[in-house]
């Protein structure tokens, strides 16, 4: 059991971390939504572009490799981003385990406040694939694209 100071630093904090988390997981939609729209634009661009026939090989490297620099920018961002919120996600459970949530009879007879499950819940979260994805893929249609103009 912990100390009656204790219980008041962790109540204080865990919305703190609970904020964090959420926050951290909306900066890596954001991310993912940025790069994706910058990815599309430069496929529109391309598409829409009266002098895309003009293409030399070199522009069509130098084209491909910044969206490729683009893609790899946003991938690192969204991993550093994923790395933080594991850490927050690590901590807060931490203070949910404290501030006993995980044990029965806290609120209601026999059953604890949250599942078990939920402990370990965050370490099979895939969202970040998802991300990783639709980049990826939006980089390779803009590459196919500009292959075939």
């Amino acid at each position: 059991m912990i100390t009656e100071g204790v219980q008041q630093i962790l109540t204080v904090l865990y919305p703190l971390y609970k904020e964090e988390v959420y926050r951290r997981r909306e900066q890596m939609m954001r991310l993912t939504a940025f790069g994706s729209l910058g990815l599309i634009a430069m496929l529109f661009a391309l598409i829409l572009s009266p002098q895309k026939g003009r293409l030399t090989p070199f522009d069509s490297l130098f084209i491909g490799l910044a969206s490729l620099i683009w893609c790899g920018l946003f991938c690192a961002l969204i991993l550093q981003q994923r790395y933080r919120h594991q850490l927050a996600k690590q901590v807060l459970v931490q203070i949910e385990q404290a501030l006993g949530f995980y044990e029965e009879g806290l609120v209601v007879k026999h059953q604890p406040l949250y599942p078990e499950g939920w402990k370990i819940a965050w370490l099979s979260d895939r969202t970040s694939t998802l991300y990783f994805a639709v980049l990826c893929s939006l980089t390779g249609l803009f590459l196919l694209a500009l292959l075939f103009s």
